[in-house]
């Protein structure tokens, strides 16, 4: 009961966040804001989107493995997997919708969406647009499980490792903030995390053997 109540507070406090988004983006879009609210927004929301898709796929790789302690029961596991993931990808969302109204590197809706065609560090964003591609399709994967065979599952769950790399290279190429320890601590969790899940899976097939 407490999980159930402590996932619907963040649920509550994360609509009324993107519902505050929202309305500083329509003042934003009638130009009613100050010119440089946009772009720290966009910042913000890359920035605190990317570090919740690091933690995501960090718990991702260990969940219900034995690095996980005791006591994070596996419903907290998936529970707290899945959020993150909505989280990131929320805040990419409104991390994507920010650009559309930004003063100083303003983007069409079809530079967004289609890789290439961005007018600003078009390499970058079009890695940032695949990124966010293969997020929505992991989000969607994740929120399928029950209906999908096992293999296809696991196969588009797995899409989180290049999304996250891809994601990695967007921000260090297309961000203009000095974010290296960022990225570095944030590439090092995940990549530490996926060997711990391949040792373990892999003395496991020993064990059976």
């Amino acid at each position: 009961m407490k999980q159930e109540r402590l996932f619907a507070a963040n649920e509550v406090l994360a609509g009324l966040s993107l519902a505050a988004l929202a309305f500083v983006w329509l003042l934003a879009f009638n130009q009613l804001a100050p010119e440089s609210l946009a772009w720290t927004l966009t910042r913000v929301s890359g920035v605190l989107g990317y570090s919740f898709l690091a933690l995501s796929v960090a718990l991702g790789a260990l969940t219900a493995s034995k690095y996980i302690p005791q006591w994070l029961s596996k419903a907290l596991q998936y529970g707290w997997h899945g959020l993150l993931s909505g989280f990131s990808l929320a805040l990419v969302g409104v991390h994507v919708a920010y650009t559309l109204v930004d003063t100083q590197y303003p983007q069409t809706l079809l530079g967004i969406l289609l890789p290439g065609l961005a007018t600003y560090a078009p390499l970058a964003l079009a890695l940032g647009t695949l990124a966010t591609y293969g997020m929505v399709t992991v989000y969607i994967s994740f929120a399928s499980k029950n209906k999908l065979p096992r293999r296809v599952w696991r196969t588009l769950h797995l899409l989180a490792y290049p999304s996250f790399i891809l994601a990695t290279l967007h921000g260090l190429w297309a961000g203009s903030d000095n974010l290296g320890l960022l990225y570095t601590g944030a590439a090092g969790m995940v990549i530490v995390t996926f060997l711990l899940r391949i040792f373990e899976v892999r003395s496991a097939r020993q064990v059976k053997a």
